[in-house]
């Protein structure tokens, strides 16, 4: 039998190897070294708009501007920047697939980073963009045909999804954008009409009209023209978040929702920092233990966002129970990470599944828009098992030897 001290000692041995994993602090690593194209406006610069679980980036460099360019990144300088002008906007779990849009192909796209290969989003009426691609590379989703619309990964079975009916859309509404897309493929974005009302709705990839309104459609009904978009989700579809309008005293503003699915599917405000106005949710990770339903990511800032104006824009992060913060405070006080000295954290944009790495862009000393890729400190799921998996060997082993001494 194992003896008491045996049994304390080796839980304190788990504890200090937890301990020890929890207190590693993160990283963050700044990309650019591409010059800021006045013409792409707020994109100018260097964006990362999406990360993989091992770690790599995709994203765009001057987004709508004559030179703009798809790429991915990974820590320590690694570059793979598509050759034509391209944006990326999605990647898979893996790394391997990027879904955006391609200007050679003038059409949405797939771009397989391994062969560098790009598939062309078989057409539906008029533009297509692949804005999202489902974390296993199963469904990309965008738009076409002026609605939500979903592929296959090689760009077959186009389907236009439809727009949201019933007696309130009068006439039927006529404009959708997907935002994001699970693994199983529920879809999730904005339907409504192209210069008014539009609400968060969610749809099943491949299933043709399948488009509805998502609970309460909006944060807000009161408001002129009520807005709400899904741009992000986790990997089961069960926790989303977005964007919504709300009504604060006579002002219209942006804040940003997640809605709990094992709940109800109502848009629920994830709450305003102190001295901001408006807030936008981009991302949520999968749940993650000790940080409830996963964390989100996002930006929060004053009054609109205009072309090239960065000044009260801030990278913000949601977790349960502590409600917003500022990403770069946070990641200081609990990851140990800090910033060049001038640079400061403006848009985090997405989140790997299990939390591990942040993404978005910073504005560097000289007021341009540079790409991060922050490595967080939260434990690999696998990183923890295994932790757990070595110290039931080590108790094993003071077993073995004990029973052995006491044979011989």
């Amino acid at each position: 039998m194992i003896s008491k001290k045996t049994i304390i000692s080796g839980m304190a041995s788990i504890l200090t190897l937890l301990a020890a994993a929890a207190s590693q602090a993160g990283q963050i690593d700044i990309f650019s070294g591409f010059s800021p194209d006045p013409v792409a406006g707020f994109y100018a610069g260097t964006v990362g708009f999406s990360v993989s679980d091992n770690g790599t980036v995709a994203g765009s460099i001057n987004l709508g501007g004559a030179n703009e360019r798809a790429f991915t990144y990974k820590s320590l300088g690694i570059w793979n920047v598509l050759s034509s002008p391209a944006r990326g906007l999605s990647i898979t779990a893996d790394g391997r697939y990027v879904s955006g849009y391609s200007d050679t192909l003038a059409s949405g796209m797939v771009w397989d980073t391994t062969t560098q290969s790009l598939t062309k989003l078989d057409t539906l009426s008029g533009f297509t963009i692949g804005s999202a691609i489902s974390s296993n590379g199963a469904y990309v989703a965008g738009f076409g045909s002026n609605q939500m619309s979903s592929w296959n990964l090689d760009g077959t079975g186009a389907t236009a999804l439809g727009n949201v009916t019933g007696p309130s859309w009068v006439p039927s509404a006529n404009f959708g954008w997907a935002g994001a897309v699970s693994d199983s493929g529920l879809v999730g974005g904005i339907s409504g009409y192209s210069n008014g009302a539009r609400v968060a709705v969610i749809a099943q990839a491949g299933v043709a009209g399948s488009t509805a309104q998502l609970g309460n459609g909006v944060l807000d009904g009161t408001v002129a023209n009520p807005y709400a978009k899904v741009l992000g989700m986790n990997t089961a579809g069960t926790v989303l978040v977005g964007e919504s309008t709300a009504k604060v005293g006579s002002n219209e503003v942006t804040h940003g929702f997640i809605v709990d699915r094992s709940i109800s599917d109502n848009l629920v405000d994830l709450g305003i920092l102190p001295g901001f106005t408006q807030t936008r949710a981009q991302d949520i990770s999968n749940p993650i233990s000790g940080f409830g339903r996963g964390i989100a990511v996002g930006q929060s800032w004053n009054g609109v966002i205009g072309a090239n104006d960065y000044t009260n824009l801030s990278a913000t992060i949601w977790i349960d129970g502590l409600g917003p913060q500022l990403l770069q405070n946070y990641a200081a006080n609990n990851w140990g990470i800090s910033l060049p000295a001038g640079y400061r954290l403006a848009t985090a944009f997405g989140i790997s599944n299990d939390g591990r790495y942040i993404t978005g862009s910073a504005i560097n000393n000289l007021g341009d828009q540079v790409g991060y890729l922050m490595m967080t400190n939260v434990p690999e799921p696998a990183s923890i098992i295994s932790l757990l998996v070595g110290t039931s060997a080590v108790l094993g082993l003071r077993w073995r030897n004990k029973r052995r001494s006491i044979q011989s």
